[in-house]
């Protein structure tokens, strides 16, 4: 298993042992109004994403992490690449807790899952999309090294796009 670690948090690939956690991070209210159009996904939704979160692992050796703090191995955040349908390429993508914001965590995970990509493909850059008014995943985005390049209708709605290359 792919586990990679931080100065605080651990990084371990999304499985169906995170359900439940992905289930409370996507329908707690900030962070549903943050990620979804039409409210967060119901739980069969959920399981079928998180197969498809799977799927990219075997196939690719890189994909989407679950984000434990080391010290009490809670559930923090989830962060990682995942494959754009409407683009073909990959994105790296995060959400943390309502009670981690502010912690700096969604950086260090970013971080960390933009380098272990990397080093385990041969992309050479890396997506990313946020909502215009999401300044907070804006400071996320510019810490990780993602520099930002236009503004696109993706998703249903317009996102600020940003593009990190491979050094």
């Amino acid at each position: 298993m792919s586990v990679v670690e931080t100065a605080r948090l651990k990084l371990v690939p999304l499985s169906a042992r995170f359900n439940d956690d992905l289930f409370r991070l996507f329908h707690e209210p900030e962070v549903a109004d943050w990620l979804f159009l039409t409210g967060p996904p119901a739980r069969e939704q959920l399981e079928a994403r998180t197969v498809l979160h799977e799927q990219i692992w075997a196939e690719r050796g890189y994909g989407m992490f679950a984000v434990l703090e080391r010290a009490s191995d809670r559930f923090v955040a989830r962060v990682g690449a995942m494959l754009t349908a409407e683009t073909g390429r990959m994105e790296i993508a995060w959400s943390t807790v309502r009670d981690a914001w502010g912690k700096g965590y969604a950086a260090e995970a970013a971080r960390a899952s933009v380098d272990f990509t990397f080093a385990h493909s041969k992309l050479d850059a890396l997506d990313c999309y946020l909502r215009p008014d999401n300044t907070a995943s804006r400071r996320v985005a510019e810490k990780t090294g993602f520099l930002y390049q236009d503004t696109r209708f993706l998703y249903d709605r317009p996102l600020r796009y940003y593009r990190i290359e491979r050094r």
